[in-house]
């Protein structure tokens, strides 16, 4: 009997052990599985229900880390999907000393990093869980981190660290001088042809500016091939008075640029078209400025400005024939301005990264510009406001355009009669999120001083241009009853499709960009689209699955008509490989 009732005891003990294996538990996912220590802290996390970080965040909190994992189909937040979310995380670092910080993700799927508004780590697309690291030399102080990331399917992993070097690391010196010594007033280049600017330069010149666009084909110069090439520029620049200097440096792919010897700029690495800047204060006088750039494959474009800024802040009288700005980090323009400086024009496009000035960033600033203005004869004057956010303008103490809400770019005009002599302009200009456009024109009588033309390049017509290597479709729908249309291809690698549209505009002046998308061909959510106009690019993304048969807005911008201006298109989409389409129609540039 008790052989009998042992047997019996261990059968039930293995049953019961069979039905905890293998038997459903239901119980609650936690909202994120910690992982290890070292992450950054005092996070404020905005989470979206999509993978665009667009529209309004569902859930806003305060993240002790950058430290997550969310199992498979598990919601990382109330209200919050459990696929196809995103979240922006803005935290602030404290660095004790300058030195060398050390910036490692993991993360799946997409995530970006960027530390004072510079793009320094960029891995936005669909993937497993993969690890990344960049190092960017920050000053002693506090520096504003972002981080922007996006789950697609299944579980969810979201890691940031970031680890300071013990100490200053000086940054590498600048390579040994080129013979002769730096020119003044022009840029001596010399050309390699390779990406490390070693050896012997296949060519030499002095160039009056570096403001170049190569595109996906040009030569940069004789005997020098469009990929994998290098230049290195010297240049004497004489400064005129004591002061703030804003260096600005665009490229794809690298570049870094050095002051009297000084590193102010590193972007050593391949990307797409991004902007750099650094501000000195320089005594006036001559000094020596080097850039070196480098392009890998593809896409090749630099440039590089050196401008005057930092006005004192604080109060006083508006200046004329200028716009004193002063711009905040805030919404409201309220309290003191973290940066003041006089702008030639207000004729900004900040796209959806860009970094309105030092120390301001690109999302949630506020701007005042006072000006005086005189005007020629007395009669009637048409005053122009375009902006995504909100704007408003005074005219001599009279608020005479109140657009002060958000909105995608809009241009709003009013007519006043002004007598000849000086008048008070103040603009007021606000950026919630992505896009940021500030126009702002004074003109005489009450039409533009340019032809209400509207120009419109269709594919396959005079001004389009397209390449690549996967197969190109044809649709019978759109503009011209035509369409392309191609699949997409998850990142930037060989073997993608691409579209420019070149216009020829009647006159230089601000246009606004649309693209037709006609129905049922598109499923792409990310259409990247690029406008190069009057010297920079600015990113438009669109979800072209979602329209259909209509022109949608890509933005107002200033076009100088010079004939180089373009909006390009590819099939990188950063979504899933060829689970997409990208449809290739008509571009419509209208005056505004």
């Amino acid at each position: 009997m008790m052989r009998i009732s042992f047997l019996r005891l261990a059968f039930g003990m293995w049953v019961l052990f069979v039905l905890l294996m293998f038997s459903p538990v239901t119980h609650a996912q936690p909202l994120a599985a910690p992982l290890t220590q070292g992450a950054l802290t005092n996070c404020t996390g905005e989470y979206f229900n999509n993978t665009t970080l667009t529209g309004t965040p569902v859930v806003t909190r305060t993240d002790a880390a950058i430290n997550f994992f969310w199992p498979e189909n598990a919601s990382p937040a109330p209200g919050v999907n459990p696929n196809n979310y995103s979240v922006r995380w803005t935290c602030t670092i404290n660095v004790a000393t300058t030195s060398n910080v050390i910036f490692t993700v993991t993360t799946d799927d997409g995530m970006n990093v960027l530390v004072d508004g510079n793009l320094i780590l960029w891995a936005f697309y669909d993937q497993g869980p993969t690890t990344y690291s960049a190092t960017v030399n920050l000053a002693a102080g506090a520096h504003t981190v972002r981080v922007e990331y996006y789950n697609r399917w299944n579980a969810g992993t979201a890691i940031v660290r970031s680890t300071a070097s013990p100490g200053p690391v000086p940054p590498p010196p600048p390579p040994s001088p080129p013979s002769p010594p730096a020119p003044v007033g022009v840029w001596y280049g010399q050309y390699f042809n390779n990406m490390t600017l070693s050896g012997t330069p296949t060519y030499v010149r002095n160039d009056p500016a570096i403001n170049f666009n190569w595109g996906e084909t040009a030569i940069p110069a004789p005997g020098v091939p469009h990929n994998k090439f290098s230049v290195r520029w010297t240049s004497t620049q004489n400064l005129p008075v004591t002061g703030d200097y804003t260096i600005t440096a665009t490229s794809d792919d690298g570049v870094r640029v050095w002051v009297d010897g000084v590193l102010v700029i590193d972007g050593w690495s391949d990307h797409p078209p991004i902007t750099y800047t650094a501000t000195r204060n320089l005594t006036a006088g001559p000094h020596v400025f080097q850039v070196e750039y480098y392009n890998n494959l593809y896409g090749a474009l630099i440039v590089v400005q050196i401008t005057q800024g930092g006005v004192p802040p604080g109060p006083g009288p508006a200046p004329t024939g200028v716009w004193r700005g002063y711009y905040f980090n805030n919404v409201t323009c309220s309290g003191s301005p973290t940066y003041v400086r006089d702008d030639p024009a207000i004729n900004f496009n900040w796209g959806e990264t860009g970094i309105p000035a030092p120390g301001v960033p690109h999302d949630n600033f506020c701007v005042r510009w006072d000006s005086v203005q005189n005007i020629p004869t007395t009669g009637n004057y048409t005053i122009s406001a375009t902006s995504d956010d909100g704007i408003r303008v005074w005219v001599d103490g009279t608020l005479v355009i109140d657009a002060w809400y958000d909105h995608p770019p809009a241009t709003f005009t009013t007519i006043r009669s002004l007598t000849a002599g000086a008048h008070t302009f103040t603009v007021e200009y606000y950026n919630r999120y992505l896009g940021a456009v500030a126009i702002v024109q004074i003109y005489q009588g009450t039409i533009p001083p340019y032809p209400v033309v509207e120009v419109i390049v269709d594919d396959g017509g005079p001004g389009w241009q397209a390449g690549g290597t996967q197969p190109w479709y044809h649709s019978p729908v759109g503009i011209g009853n035509h369409s392309f249309w191609a699949h997409n291809v998850a990142y930037s690698a060989s073997g993608y499709n691409w579209a420019r549209w070149r216009p020829t505009l009647p006159a230089p002046g601000n246009y606004e960009v649309s693209a037709y998308i006609p129905a049922g061909v598109a499923t792409t959510l990310n259409a990247r689209y690029w406008v190069y106009a009057n010297g920079r690019y600015a990113l438009a993304a669109r979800a072209q699955g979602v329209f259909g048969n209509q022109w949608v807005s890509l933005g107002t911008y200033y076009f100088s008509a010079t004939g180089n201006e373009f909006v390009s298109l590819s099939t990188v989409t950063y979504e899933c490989y060829l689970c997409r389409t990208v449809v290739f129609d008509a571009v419509k540039f209208t005056p505004r």
